[in-house]
């Protein structure tokens, strides 16, 4: 048995952060491929997609041994669960009782710290452990550099849905038209960081123009039903990587 769960612990403490920072990609990546069909500044869309994708990521999380036979962070470090007695894939309601105690993950990651039985709370209940796999078709190292391009292919995919969803939308149209009309300037790319807001939207694009100016920030607000430019800014230092923020509070 020793030799069953030995370093257990850390490959779950790393799985269960590789697989949150997984389905949260992909959900976000899903979220933007949706929005090339539908605009995803359109409060309807957010309102459903968020929901829908909400309730994904916690069945991936809370369930996802259950529904997927095992979550892909737990393959790619060759662990799994099973009943503690027979040593087999435990029925759902051992998975059922063990997904529920994710939703207080911090005192259950104590727990498991400094558990000699290496089981959380969620496995003393269910009656499960989490063991080594016997025998898996793909080395470590294989199942490494798998895990490690599925996240960046995530993070593309994100990147470029994200700037072809975000000029889908009525903001970025009234945004840069109006940039174009006022300013000697060429967009040159896609938008690097959105902010999203019911009210409110703010962008950054690159541009070129004769002054150098690396980027455009674009400010909106929103009255009624119709968006418009309430401030413009320039920005001459390059911005690393991109971002995209959605909230759904009220803006003044």
């Amino acid at each position: 048995m020793e030799n069953n769960t030995k370093g257990t612990t850390i490959k779950r403490f790393i799985a269960f952060i590789f697989d949150l920072v997984f389905i949260v990609l992909l959900a976000f990546t899903v979220y933007m491929l949706f929005g090339l069909i539908f605009k995803i500044d359109h409060a309807g869309y957010q309102n459903v997609m968020s929901y829908l994708l909400l309730i994904g990521i916690l069945t991936y999380m809370f369930l996802g041994e259950f529904v997927l036979k095992n979550t892909l962070g737990k393959y790619l470090f060759g662990i799994e669960v099973v009943d503690n007695e027979r040593r087999e894939r435990p029925s759902l309601p051992g998975f059922i009782k063990r997904g529920l105690l994710k939703i207080i993950f911090p005192v259950e990651g104590f727990v498991l710290l400094f558990s000699k039985s290496k089981k959380r709370v969620g496995d003393l209940w269910a009656k499960t452990i989490v063991i080594n796999k016997e025998t898996n078709k793909l080395r470590p190292s294989v199942r490494l550099i798998i895990g490690i391009v599925v996240l960046i292919a995530l993070v593309f995919s994100f990147r470029i849905l994200m700037g072809f969803a975000v000029k889908k939308t009525d903001f970025y149209a009234i945004g840069t038209d109006y940039l174009k009309n006022n300013s000697a300037v060429k967009i040159v790319g896609l938008p690097k960081v959105v902010n999203q807001n019911r009210n409110t939207a703010d962008f950054v694009v690159p541009i070129s123009n004769e002054n150098q100016d690396r980027y455009a920030k674009i400010c909106l607000k929103k009255n009624g039903d119709q968006w418009s430019v309430s401030q413009i800014g320039f920005i001459k230092e390059h911005i690393l990587g991109f971002s995209y923020g959605l909230s759904y509070s009220s803006s003044n």
